[in-house]
């Protein structure tokens, strides 16, 4: 295993879109495991204020930034139905991401990487991993919208990776489209 504290971790989230508190998380998970694996979820939904851009515009940004490492592997799944409420429900969803996890890798995570509000705990209640939860500078998917909707380019160049600064027109574009009204 070498100088790694782990052998294969996990993160998942939505990535709408990708910004520095999901860096911070993906670059202490890559610092930690010998290999990881990034899960975007909802792949199915775009177009909406919520998650206005595809899943393929997602994983290009991710890739812009981490497309050189061959450590970490970039998937994607579809959601269940519904955000889940009850640990019932969030040991069905920890199920259902493990499941595209072995899909990708052939593989169960050792640890599993969030942000310091995710409920990892009831996610993954049904399996034996460790949780590594990371603050992540409170950065939302909202302040990146309204920093794109508004064409405030410093302060999205402020929380986004000089990797991806290229996109602001694009990615404003889409922002645009959707919360035209």
């Amino acid at each position: 295993m070498g100088s790694y504290k782990y052998k294969f971790g996990l993160f998942h989230g939505r990535f709408q879109h990708i910004q520095l508190g999901h860096q911070k998380v993906i670059d202490k998970m890559l610092s930690e495991c010998e290999e990881a694996i990034l899960l975007v979820g909802e792949c199915q939904s775009y177009g909406s204020k919520r998650n206005p851009f595809n899943v393929l515009d997602r994983i290009d940004l991710i890739k812009r930034i981490y497309g050189d490492n061959k450590r970490l592997k970039i998937g994607f799944f579809p959601d269940l139905h519904g955000i889940p409420k009850t640990e019932g429900e969030y040991r069905e969803w920890g199920n259902w991401i493990v499941s595209f996890c072995q899909f990708y890798t052939g593989k169960i995570p050792e640890v599993v990487y969030g942000g310091s509000e995710t409920k990892l705990e009831w996610l993954y209640k049904n399996y034996d991993m460790k949780f590594e939860k990371v603050e992540r500078d409170g950065i939302s998917a909202t302040q990146l919208r309204d920093y794109l909707l508004n064409g405030d380019e410093s302060a999205w160049q402020k929380v986004t990776d000089p990797k991806i600064h290229s996109r602001f027109s694009y990615l404003r574009k889409i922002v645009s489209e959707v919360c035209k009204d």
